[in-house]
């Protein structure tokens, strides 16, 4: 090859650089599975200023995506997702507050999520089962919109649906009452801090079952029914706490389960090394 030859190919690629967006890096795990972040778990930054930091930081880790989450949809829908597709990530999920569901559906829409998720039903429904009947009707009001605007609609349960009433629990409740059409987001952890099997649950609302929250559990006895209750901050990253992740997302990739995202609430390392040693963990599990 000669120097002129090399030259010009040397410039036709960093030309090609310039314009090709950052590669997203779901190749480096071992599995084969995406994994991205809830960006919940970074949310002392997600100020408008900082944000695009913080996108490049969760990129260059080595995540592929994220779900989105309220504080940053002061930014209008179309620039938000030009910033994180720009960045190189891809935004599938977004949470979504439980009053103003219906108000969001179109900005869901234009932020071209798949997946329009409400992680929290209003706390005072929390303390009857006819208070389930209600969020039931009302999360069903905005699935029916979503799904009329091409998005479809989730429901992210934390520990409070597991609490024991006289004549059964909120989330038999949900999983009832919901339109069939409503999809879950299993957080693995949130359902073993209630006592359950997150297995059983994936096989028995295998049809609903389509997003997976990660975070590891620290080993620890006892259960709680409220995600606020000083005893259930228990978190630590995937594959240094108690959960069998090889079985839990083995299982979850055997029902058809593509999202995934990290969602660790509370870390004993900073934020940067929490996202590193949950990255590192997972990108090398084997299933």
């Amino acid at each position: 090859m000669t120097r002129r030859r090399f030259a010009t190919l040397s410039a036709a690629a960093a030309g090609a650089a310039l314009v090709a967006p950052l590669k997203v890096q779901a190749a480096a795990t071992r599995s084969g599975l995406e994994f991205g972040v809830q960006i919940y778990m970074v949310r002392d930054r997600l100020k408008p200023a900082e944000l695009p930091a913080t996108l490049r930081l969760i990129h260059e880790i080595g995540y592929a995506k994220i779900e989105t989450y309220p504080l940053v949809y002061t930014r209008p829908a179309k620039e938000l997702k030009a910033l994180i597709e720009g960045i190189g990530l891809r935004a599938p999920s977004g949470h979504f507050d439980y009053d103003t569901l219906e108000e969001h559906v179109d900005y869901a829409a234009e932020l071209g999520v798949e997946y329009m998720i409400c992680p929290m039903i209003a706390r005072p429904l929390w303390e009857s089962l006819d208070g389930f009947k209600q969020a039931a009707a009302h999360l069903n009001k905005a699935a029916a919109k979503a799904r009329a605007a091409g998005v479809k609609f989730g429901y992210h349960p934390h520990n409070y649906e597991f609490r024991n009433f006289e004549g059964g629990r909120g989330f038999e409740v949900l999983m009832r009452e919901l339109d069939p059409q409503v999809k879950l987001e299993l957080d693995v952890y949130w359902a073993i801090e209630a006592g359950e099997d997150p297995i059983e649950l994936m096989r028995k609302y295998r049809d609903r079952l389509a997003l997976i929250h990660i975070k590891d559990r620290k080993p620890v006895t006892g259960f709680t029914y409220s995600p606020f209750d000083e005893h259930a901050a228990h978190y630590t990253e995937a594959g240094s706490g108690t959960i069998d992740w090889k079985l839990m997302l083995g299982e979850a990739r055997q029902l058809g389960v593509t999202q995934y995202f990290v969602d660790q609430d509370g870390a004993d390392v900073g934020e940067d090394e929490s996202l590193r040693r949950n990255w590192k963990y997972l990108s090398q599990l084997s299933l």
